[in-house]
Formats: C-alpha cells, sequence, structure tokens
C-alpha cells in the first residue's frame, strides 16, 4: 500500500511541480488583481505617554501625517484613530529634548513615509505662587453716598502654572461695578492673574479663582462755602451804643457728610459779650461747626465798633 501511494506521488513529479507553482503564480495574480495594495495617508496627533507629573508640556510638533500601504480590504476598514504617533517621557526632567516618535499601526500595514521622526520638547516645572487681591470698583453708589471700604474675605491667593508665567504675576484683580446702591452689600468676584504691565494672563489658575467681597458704603462727603454770622450780647456800659460789628473772613469752606452741609447755610460764631465794653476792638472767636462738619478756619476775627452817646 505504502510503496503503491509513493509511486503515485513520484509519477509525473516534474509535470506536477510545475504545476503547483503555475497554481501559487495564478493565486498571486488573482489576488492581486482583486485585493491590490494601495497607499493612503493620515494625519494623527502625537501623544504623550508617560509624562512625570508637576511638569508642562509643550511641543513643537503637535501633529504628524503617516503615508502607509496595505491591500484595500484592509484599508477600507480602516480609520485615523487606528494609527497612533507617540513620544515617551519617562524620566525626564526640567528642560528641553529631542524626543523620538514611535508609531502604531494596524496589522497588514506598513509604513512607508513619516512627515516627522523627532519632536522638541520643552517641560517647565509647575509652581504656585501668593499674590495680593486687588477689587476695582467702576460706577457710581447713590447720590450722596460714597465707597467707604472694599473687603475681599481674603487678602492673598495661590496662582499655579508654569514657572516663567508665575514669576511674572504681581496681582489677581476682580472687579465690581456699582449702579446706585444705597446700602452695603457683598457679591462674588471672579480673579485673573495681572502680570507687572497689567496685561491679563488667562492661561494660569488663581486659586481660588473667585471670592466674596464685601463693599461698605457711607454717607457722601463734600464741600461748601458758607456766611460767618457774628454773634454778640449783653449790655454795654451806661453812655454807650453799639455802632457796628464785623467779621473776618466774612465766609469759610465746610466739609462733611453732603445730606449734612445741604442744610447749612451759616455759620454763627461763638457769643462776643459787650458788658463793659468802652472802646472798639476785634476778638478772636471760635466758630460753631455741627457735629460732623469741619472747616480749615477754626475761629474768625469779629470787630466791635462802639459809638458815644
Amino acid at each position: 500500500m505504502m510503496i503503491n501511494l509513493r509511486n503515485l506521488v513520484r509519477r509525473n513529479l516534474p509535470v506536477k511541480i510545475l504545476a503547483l507553482i503555475a497554481a501559487i503564480i495564478m493565486w498571486g495574480y488573482v489576488m492581486n488583481e482583486e485585493n491590490p495594495s494601495v497607499n493612503a495617508t493620515y494625519t494623527v496627533p502625537v501623544e504623550i505617554v508617560n509624562a512625570p507629573e508637576g511638569y508642562n508640556v509643550t511641543m513643537d510638533v503637535r501633529e504628524v501625517s503617516m503615508k502607509v500601504r496595505a491591500p484595500r480590504a484592509l484599508m477600507a476598514t480602516a480609520h485615523e484613530y487606528d494609527f497612533k504617533a507617540v513620544i515617551d517621557l519617562s524620566g525626564n526632567t526640567e528642560g528641553d529634548y529631542e524626543a523620538k516618535i514611535k508609531t502604531v499601526i494596524p496589522q497588514g500595514f506598513e509604513l512607508l513615509e513619516l512627515s516627522d521622526a523627532v519632536v522638541n520638547v520643552s517641560m517647565e516645572s509647575l509652581i504656585a505662587h501668593g499674590v495680593p487681591v486687588e477689587i476695582a470698583v467702576s460706577g457710581k453708589p447713590a447720590q450722596g453716598i460714597d465707597v467707604g471700604s472694599v473687603q475681599p474675605v481674603q487678602q492673598y491667593v495661590n496662582v499655579y502654572g508654569p514657572r516663567h508665567l508665575v514669576e511674572s504675576i504681581v496681582k489677581a484683580a476682580g472687579r465690581i461695578k456699582l449702579a446706585d446702591n444705597t446700602a452695603d452689600f457683598t457679591m462674588r468676584v471672579k480673579l485673573t492673574a495681572v502680570d507687572a504691565d497689567g496685561n491679563q494672563v488667562t492661561n494660569l489658575s488663581v486659586l481660588p479663582g473667585e471670592m466674596d467681597v464685601t463693599v461698605q458704603l457711607v454717607p457722601g462727603m463734600g464741600k461748601k462755602v458758607v456766611a460767618v454770622k457774628p454773634v454778640v450780647n449783653g449790655i454795654l456800659p451806661e453812655g454807650y451804643k453799639l455802632g457796628g460789628v464785623t467779621v473776618e473772613p466774612a465766609q469759610v469752606e465746610i466739609s462733611g457728610a453732603t445730606r449734612l452741609l445741604s442744610d447749612i447755610k451759616s455759620l454763627e460764631t461763638q457769643p462776643v459779650s459787650l458788658a463793659g465794653m468802652t472802646e472798639e476792638g476785634t476778638r478772636d472767636v471760635e466758630l460753631v461747626l455741627p457735629e460732623g462738619v469741619t472747616s480749615p478756619n477754626k475761629t474768625v476775627s469779629v470787630g466791635i465798633k462802639i459809638n458815644k452817646k
């Protein structure tokens, strides 16, 4: 039996070998005609793996183009997300590096060309730094009211981000807009990092990014000029009469809450007693100032003119 099988295999062996070769060639030809290899180009982002914590990473190349070849059947089912370009940053610290791009492509595909083989990478430490809070106020409260104080709940906050940016920050700024407010109020204010040139730096984290700010309102302060009225009392001695009373200065400037000043038309002096006076003269007399009202002139000169009957 075995001898017959062996003889069967050996019979016309050269012909059989040629037939097998021809069949393989024909199969390859048919397959190439039915499912030929084609080329395609995919644009994929460069991904970072194994990046150490606490660093800001920037790259000069954000995406690369891959030219690949594969049978048409495989190419028809492929998607861009099947192709990856990665750089491995394990073990790197702060500084500038060249990182080699590693590609990941599906089985059956051949990489023909890669637009970039390396990426220039910069790694910078992420730091936090404390800066003062500054709240600006715009707009106006109601008439006759001024802003007394603006108090954020914290005087300092932390700014977090890449070292070179954080070190340029001098304050965390916020803004409150007044709109005819009549009473104290508290509102939530957003904070933004600001550098020494007054520019807002938005790609940094302010911690906390918002805080409560209390605005205290007080009666508005103002100034006005009013007349001075000299006051005299008492009786001159027998045989003398009052010839006249003058005051210098005749007007003074006063300061105080607007609501107080609105009712003041003039100021009186402390009384000057005429008792026992027989000759004219001047007296330095204090002004009578209402509570909450001040004046640069604490005293005035009152002139008394006396005539004989």
